[in-house]
């Protein structure tokens, strides 16, 4: 453990870094010299406060935080956009080409290789690529206080980028998700964050990708506080909102302003009509349920074939390849069958036909091993069963309801809304995408109700199930929850302490606690383990008994401490019991991890969000 030892008159104060990663020395040597040269470049202390010789405050830092994870985020959505369009017209459509012979199954010899090439890449170099990897976004978050490996950034990219341009039935919002969200762990970790802000910066990862791959920045904002944060607070808000500004800033300037869909702009035709969304709505949600529970059968199925991991992504893209040679829609995120489907090109038992393989075709891709998101298939499978709702309610009601069109806008919004259970992040990222903004209150009514119906069906998101299924599925965060029993006591904990080895004289501790005018002083072990606490009145009385006496002999054991477990609420109680000003927070091994105080307790309560 690193610290800053003052040897003077045997005494000392740590500076202590309470998280240190890894125990290995050669790991060790390496964050050394990392953050020594971030040091030397940036001039970073303690959080970053002080930059480039500019003393910042906690809240500009976590601002330049968030504008350096939404440039970043930016250019790497940028890059996988461009990724995904090289390996699906360069790679794979020239090999599709020259496959021309196979006829409708031209498509097959491509995307078996796709999958050939990221089973072992997902298996063998970043196992957390594998599926839509929001769920893993949200158990890093839950259970491991936002850590995400570097690595999973590029491989999830590759995997991806191959899977989808490949043709997989797969969308970009779970890849982009996961590289923003590893982008931003992985730059926290570098400035030394805490567990908590940590969290914080891996949303913002997550609100830079969506924000910049859809072009949708409120879409962004919102998923990343619905979906991965699961709460919304004021540090928590602005952090990724200006993560998502910028962000999309970078994709407006190197991509371009367009939206991704076009669609004619409809309106509430009447009033009445609102009652024919929200019954939408509930269909959309026994779809969503239907789609949910297919994707988990699917891939148990797999998970319990007698085959390596390696292969078991071409086995679901060869059945996913037969699927295309119905129709070319089924390959792929989806998003040109979803503009079909907004101009009504699709007949209605084509939209069925549709709506069911693009359910089994997503299922094989992502049940099988393969890598991406659910978000850009939901959506189509949404749109298909809109426009399929909507000519019947138009067939039915032809003067009082909207064209199909309008329908398959809202279904889109209705589906995902269900299966994530974020009504908020459909509804933008339906606005956004497709620029149609006369359609807010059916949206918000078929949302809702979809919301609503899918709880009254199934308990957890298409997110939450796979959480579930490891354990890994934490609390969620309710208005009745104080957010003092929240956040953990260690984020309150002062690193700089007065302390003294258990070897020193009274007078050298009387003389300590004067001159940091201290009434208490710690006394530890050499391996900074805690022998107790002394009393300067208690060390001046001894002293006028016996000149000569050792620090030990006024030494209290009995004086509260907390150890990692203890939250704010608890450490504000302990010290309310025992009357005292200070409380020494420990490590399990009973080692200090650094001292908290009422002052610093209400500091942590009103700068944190909820762990």
């Amino acid at each position: 453990m690193l610290g800053t030892l003052n040897k003077k008159m045997g005494c000392f104060c740590f500076f202590h870094e309470s998280r240190w990663p890894g125990n290995s020395y050669g790991r060790r040597l390496m964050l050394r010299r990392s953050r020594v040269l971030l040091g030397r470049i940036f001039r970073v202390r303690t959080f970053g406060r002080q930059l480039a010789g500019i003393r910042l405050t906690e809240n500009q830092t976590f601002a330049f935080m968030a504008v350096v994870i939404g440039l970043v985020g930016g250019l790497a959505a940028v890059a996988f956009h461009y990724l995904i369009d090289f390996l699906s017209e360069e790679v794979f459509g020239r090999l599709a080409d020259w496959s021309d012979g196979l006829g409708a199954f031209r498509y097959i010899p491509g995307i078996v290789i796709g999958g050939l090439l990221v089973g072992p890449l997902v298996s063998r170099a970043a196992s957390e690529a594998r599926g839509h990897g929001v769920p893993e976004v949200m158990e890093a978050v839950n259970r491991r206080g936002g850590r995400i490996r570097t690595r999973v950034a590029y491989v999830k990219a590759v995997a991806s980028a191959l899977t989808i341009g490949s043709g997989g039935s797969a969308g970009r919002e779970g890849p982009i998700v996961q590289i923003g969200s590893a982008l931003g762990s992985t730059l926290a970790r570098l400035f030394r964050m805490s567990d908590r802000r940590r969290s914080t910066f891996v949303a913002a990862g997550a609100a830079a990708g969506v924000a910049a791959v859809f072009n949708a920045p409120l879409a962004g904002v919102f998923f990343a506080l619905e979906v991965v944060l699961r709460s919304f607070t004021a540090r928590g808000f602005s952090t990724v909102v200006i993560s998502a500004v910028a962000a999309n800033a970078v994709w407006r300037v190197l991509v371009g302003d367009e939206s991704v869909l076009t669609a004619e702009v409809h309106h509430l035709v009447h009033p009445t009509e609102l009652i024919f969304y929200a019954l939408l709505g509930v269909v959309a949600a026994i779809v969503a349920v239907g789609f949910v529970r297919l994707l988990y059968f699917v891939e148990d199925r797999f998970d319990a074939l007698p085959v390596l991991a390696d292969f078991r992504p071409a086995i679901g893209a060869l059945a996913v390849g037969i699927l295309g040679a119905i129709s070319f829609d089924l390959l792929g995120s989806g998003l040109s069958g979803i503009d079909k489907a907004l101009a009504g090109e699709f007949a209605f038992r084509l939209l069925l036909l549709l709506l069911l393989g693009k359910m089994l075709a997503t299922a094989l891709t992502l049940g099988s091993g393969g890598s991406g998101g659910i978000f850009s298939p939901a959506l189509f499978i949404g749109a298909l069963l809109g426009s399929a709702y909507g000519q019947i309610v138009h067939e039915l009601f032809p003067t009082s309801t909207a064209p199909a069109g309008a329908y398959a806008v809202v279904g889109m919004a209705a589906v995902f809304a269900a299966a994530a259970q974020a009504p908020m992040s459909s509804i933008f990222i339906v606005f956004e995408m497709t620029n149609d903004f006369g359609l807010i209150m059916p949206l918000m009514a078929a949302c809702a109700a979809a919301t609503v119906a899918y709880t009254a069906i199934k308990k957890d998101s298409i997110y939450e199930v796979k959480l579930r299924r490891k354990d890994a599925l934490g609390p969620t965060p309710s208005e009745g929850d104080h957010l003092m029993s929240q956040v953990a006591l260690v984020g309150a904990a002062e690193a700089k302490y007065a302390a003294t080895l258990r070897t020193a004289s009274l007078r050298q501790a009387i003389e300590i606690m004067k001159r940091g005018r201290e009434e208490m002083l710690l006394v530890v072990s050499t391996d900074r383990a805690l022998e107790g606490v002394a009393y300067l009145r208690d060390a001046e009385a001894k002293l006028a008994e016996s000149p000569d006496g050792k620090i030990l002999e006024v030494v209290r054991d009995d004086h509260p401490v907390a150890h990692p477990g203890a939250t704010l609420e608890e450490g504000m109680q302990m010290l309310e019991n025992a009357n005292t000003d200070l409380l020494p927070v420990l490590d399990w091994n009973d080692r200090v991890l650094g001292v908290a105080n009422r002052v610093s307790i209400v500091k942590a309560y009103e700068t944190s969000e909820p762990r």
